[in-house]
């Protein structure tokens, strides 16, 4: 249920997080003046962990998370499968055994909660069929990180909709049905800490994520959705799929035909936006449900609930990185060329982090193409150099316990 999160740390220091070996900080530093950022950051499996400078507002050193605790869970591929209470707590036991962050030292700035569902009709046609949030005009948005959605903003939160199947087959992801993700992303907790007294990671967990589910259906509820297949030959076929007409109506009549659209949206047989209704609802009980831990932590793609097995056939893991490479030639082996030039268009942060890994300071402030060369040609030479060393502390004939080249 939990993506985005926005969280000031506590109870460690900087210097411990910089001396963590799975993270390695870097200082944006500006091109033409050579001045260094306000914060140094490190990039990990989706997440983004900063340190702050000392200012006159802040006169100590801060540190910050920010990014998707389900791409984390998902080694930072995606977040279009299911996450729920389990992998959430198997994510914040993996953050507290690497760096020693607990759940009441997450101080929580933003939040996004949601859930993804199997949606009965194409998710296409949903987006173009929700309107209006209450007052708000839904607005396109499309970014390379999060793909192409819909949103309605207030001050204290965003409604999102999301076509969570395009967006990730558009990656190189292939997946099998529609995902449709209704969320709210909370802009300042201040709406969460006067009604619940949420203010840490922990509180959230003391609260509930089950307890945000009337949240999320009234936000659903108050959504315009102006059914094409219902309206049909109806005098209001046109008005009520047009946000003007909404928009310029007073209180009353606006609250009269949302009443007499959600009439005609129940004359159906298949009355869709009541069966998306039924489906989030089930949604956030099935993700709130707890179950016994008997495996140690893992997290990678085949965690998910559903990243099917017959999915992974299709997934090609590069043998250095650990990405993705499905995107490259069947017989590829290693990040190369043509998927680092599909990360740097479809996922900086994935691409800032293999650049911080396999590019050299030499080669920093060259173009991008020169760049995906270099790297190219270190993750090679990265390979060929492990494979040297293992020929020279294992030598040929020398007779072992186990089998390497099965390790």
């Amino acid at each position: 249920m939990i993506d985005y999160i926005s969280s000031e740390i506590k109870g460690i220091t900087p210097g411990e997080l910089e001396q963590n070996p799975l993270l390695d900080f870097h200082y944006r530093v500006n091109g033409k003046t050579g001045e260094l950022g306000k914060y140094k950051n490190a990039y990990l499996k989706g997440l983004e962990f900063k340190i702050y400078e000392p200012t006159q507002a802040h006169p100590e050193q801060r540190i910050k998370i920010e990014g998707s605790i389900h791409k984390y869970w998902n080694n930072g591929a995606h977040n279009f499968n299911d996450f729920g209470i389990n992998e959430i707590m198997e994510v914040l036991r993996n953050l507290k055994n690497n760096f020693k962050i607990s759940p009441e030292n997450m101080h929580l700035k933003a939040l996004e909660i949601g859930v993804n569902i199997n949606p009965p009709i194409n998710t296409k046609t949903l987006l173009k069929q929700c309107v209006m949030h209450k007052t708000e005009r839904f607005k396109c948005i499309a970014t390379k990180d999060e793909g192409n959605y819909i949103q309605a903003e207030y001050q204290r939160h965003i409604i999102k909709i999301y076509d969570k199947r395009k967006h990730y087959e558009n990656k190189g992801f292939k997946i099998e049905k529609d995902i449709f993700r209704f969320e709210i992303k909370y802009l300042k907790m201040a709406e969460l800490k006067e009604d619940h007294g949420i203010e840490t990671m922990a509180d959230l967990l003391n609260f509930g994520l089950l307890n945000f589910k009337p949240k999320i259906s009234k936000h659903w509820d108050e959504v315009i959705y102006s059914d094409f297949k219902a309206l049909r030959g109806n005098k209001y076929q046109h008005l009520y799929s047009n946000p003007i007409f909404w928009e310029s109506l007073n209180y009353d009549k606006k609250r009269y035909h949302k009443k007499n659209l959600n009439k005609i949206n129940r004359s159906q047989t298949e009355n869709i936006k009541k069966e998306i209704a039924d489906l989030i609802l089930e949604k956030v009980d099935f993700l709130n449900i707890k179950t016994p831990i008997i495996n140690p932590l893992y997290i990678g793609l085949k965690t998910g609930v559903y990243t099917p097995e017959k999915k992974e056939v299709n997934r090609r893991i590069c043998s250095v990185t650990g990405l993705n490479i499905s995107m490259q030639k069947n017989d590829s082996e290693m990040l190369s060329h043509t998927g680092l030039k599909y990360y740097f268009k479809t996922d900086p942060k994935i691409f800032k982090e293999v650049s911080r890994k396999y590019l050299t300071a030499n080669w920093e402030n060259e173009n991008y193409k020169t760049q995906i060369k270099e790297i190219a040609h270190n993750i090679r030479n990265y390979r060929n150099n492990q494979k040297l060393k293992q020929e020279r502390l294992y030598p040929e004939g020398i007779e072992l316990l186990f089998d390497i080249q099965k390790l």
